[in-house]
């Protein structure tokens, strides 16, 4: 076990690292504090953009291909985002892909400073269990997160 020093150290396994909290004074209590509320507003603001139910960015997102890739035996999901919004947009896009009617795994794409009325491609290789030879692939838009790009 690692050993802690003072009242604000975290006890880790050993061989791992630790941290000690330190008193910073009003200052880094401030900075600390409006760096929480930013982040809360920024992930608000982008929980705001996502949808699932094929209404709002939902709706800008397309699948074109769901294939197994012959060489590594993994599932390759293409698509399309159409970006429907009067704002230039970033794009963050969750896919499930199933296998024979089982989820088997999921991945993401980003896609940042989409044009208002742009389409852009997307190509998803989610990491996961191999895809047997003539497994009926089924991907769908799990979720979609959109905010405006500055």
């Amino acid at each position: 076990m690692s050993s802690s020093r003072g009242s604000g150290a975290l006890r880790l396994p050993a061989g791992r690292w630790s941290v000690r909290a330190r008193s910073t004074g009003p200052a880094g209590r401030v900075v600390a504090g409006g760096l929480a509320l930013g982040l809360a507003v920024g992930f608000g603001a982008l929980a705001a953009g996502c949808s699932s139910d094929g209404s709002g960015a939902a709706a800008d997102v397309r699948i074109t291909d769901c294939v197994r890739d012959p060489d590594n035996h993994r599932a390759v999901v293409t698509g399309e985002v159409y970006n429907g919004s009067s704002k230039r947009s970033n794009y963050v896009i969750q896919v499930d892909v199933k296998a024979n009617d089982s989820k088997i795994e999921s991945g993401l794409a980003s896609l940042f400073k989409v044009n208002s009325g742009a389409r852009k491609t997307f190509t998803i290789r989610p990491v996961g269990a191999d895809v047997p030879s003539g497994t009926k692939l089924t991907c769908t838009v799990a979720h979609v997160g959109r905010i405006a790009a500055e």
